[in-house]
């Protein structure tokens, strides 16, 4: 199975990611109910513990290499991260990475900040030139109401991230076709859903 269908399976069956700022709250023991890690924060001297402790729970490890620090915004900071600290994938605004971290056999997540019908046209546009493994879309608020506008220009499986602090929102965002649901508000780690969803929208694996 390649990573990019294994990522899409855990979400499937766990779709909270749980997402750290601050690196030193990180407790993977605590972290029974995740399948998904969204590193934020931090540097480079963090990632190996980090990277230890998740590796014999078999939870999937992605770095905001925008967000940490020590790490080359670029190919090669892509490499470093794959060959050497061996995490799963990255997100990243930037679209020139993209390429990059699926060429080193990573998954790829594209974060889109959408604040007004303007914005969300240019991610749009973005999404469609880089072809991420997966999108996350900021604020995360505001997904079930522009789905069906993201739907009708892409099919890449859809991530909502930030401002999101309450189970009945998680339950709209994932009922609206999103993939998973990441937050650093630690209450909502265990959240069990109420309803069962389907199979998704866009779940087809990027084709090589």
């Amino acid at each position: 199975m390649s990573l990019t269908l294994d990522f899409l399976d855990v979400l499937r069956k766990r779709p909270i990611i749980a997402a750290f700022r601050d690196v030193k709250s990180l407790h993977v023991e605590a972290l029974d109910s995740i399948g998904v890690l969204f590193i934020l924060g931090g540097t480079i001297f963090d990632l190996p513990g980090i990277i230890v402790k998740t590796g014999t729970s078999g939870k999937l490890v992605f770095v905001d290499i925008d967000l940490i620090k020590g790490v080359g915004k670029d190919a090669s900071g892509i490499q470093y991260l794959a060959r050497e600290m061996h995490v799963h994938g990255i997100i990243t605004t930037r679209s020139n990475l993209i390429k990059s971290a699926q060429k080193e056999g990573l998954v790829s997540v594209q974060r889109i900040f959408v604040l007004d019908s303007e914005s969300l046209t240019g991610g749009l546009n973005v999404i469609e030139k880089s072809t991420p493994d997966a999108v996350e879309i900021l604020p995360g608020l505001i997904l079930p109401k522009i789905m069906d506008r993201i739907r009708t220009r892409v099919s890449v499986p859809v991530i909502a991230g930030g401002l999101i602090t309450k189970r009945e929102e998680i339950q709209e965002i994932l009922l609206s076709g999103a993939v998973g649901v990441s937050t650093t508000t630690s209450g909502l780690f265990t959240h069990k859903e109420s309803t069962p969803r389907g199979d998704g929208i866009g779940l087809t694996p990027r084709r090589g």
